[in-house]
């Protein structure tokens, strides 16, 4: 007998949408089961007909997860109300999906996407603790006095601590190491010592890099990559 899995899980699963967003769905009575109404709680099987918004999704023949060095100017959203080019549209996916980690629309560098929910969910979690690192160009150079507060534990950003890692490269290039991503931390990081961000970009999430990723190139991920990301499964 075919065990039975939680119906926000299986949407999320076929790509529709996260887990939280079917939990919506399915509170705003927009999913039926084999016809019926659902509810939250209900257990459902692959045979099982499921219909959201009168349509009723399949489940997806593979996952897929790349990264992509994003362009400058593009947006990381499905739809953009003022028809920017969204990460996806310049990827030419039409599927369903997901990106992890979001950047600015000026923002360049590494982003993941995939149609896997569960694996967004992962890693967008706040307890998954992902280091990232950035490469801001400033308006200006930090004094020594700037570099060393920054560097510091006094650091707030809206009344909450930020801990990171900044490292000077030359007069003007710096490097960012944070464990967390906010919006926008490392712009509002650099404010608070009365300076501009001119240009970033995302050079490694976890252990992906950009590198042998021009601005615009996308590949899938490894295996060794994938399981890197597992570890921080929750048990």
């Amino acid at each position: 007998m075919e065990d039975k899995i939680k119906l926000q899980k299986i949407i999320s699963e076929y790509g529709y949408c996260s887990r939280r967003e079917a939990e919506k769905l399915i509170n705003d009575r927009k999913v039926f089961v084999n016809n019926k109404i659902a509810t939250i709680g209900l257990r459902v099987g692959y045979d099982d007909e499921i219909k959201i918004n009168n349509s009723i999704i399949r489940k997806k023949e593979k996952k897929f997860y790349y990264v992509l060095n994003k362009p400058k100017n593009t947006i990381c959203t499905l739809k953009d109300p003022q028809n920017r080019t969204t990460i996806f549209e310049w990827m030419k996916i039409e599927d369903y999906c997901f990106s992890i980690g979001r950047l600015d629309f000026n923002t360049t560098g590494v982003i993941l996407i995939t149609n896997d929910g569960d694996f967004a969910n992962l890693l967008a979690h706040p307890s998954s603790n992902i280091e990232r690192e950035y490469i801001a160009t400033l308006e200006k150079p930090l004094t020594d006095k700037d570099l060393s507060y920054l560097n510091s534990n006094f650091v707030k950003l809206n009344g909450i601590f930020s801990k990171q890692k900044v490292k000077k490269i030359n007069d003007l290039n710096y490097s960012i190491i944070l464990n967390e991503g906010r919006n926008h931390h490392v712009k509002n990081l650099f404010l608070l010592v009365n300076n501009f961000v001119r240009k970033l970009h995302r050079k490694r999430y976890g252990i992906i890099t950009d590198q042998s990723l021009k601005i615009g190139e996308f590949r899938s991920l490894t295996n060794n990559e994938l399981d890197y990301f597992k570890k921080f499964k929750k048990s």
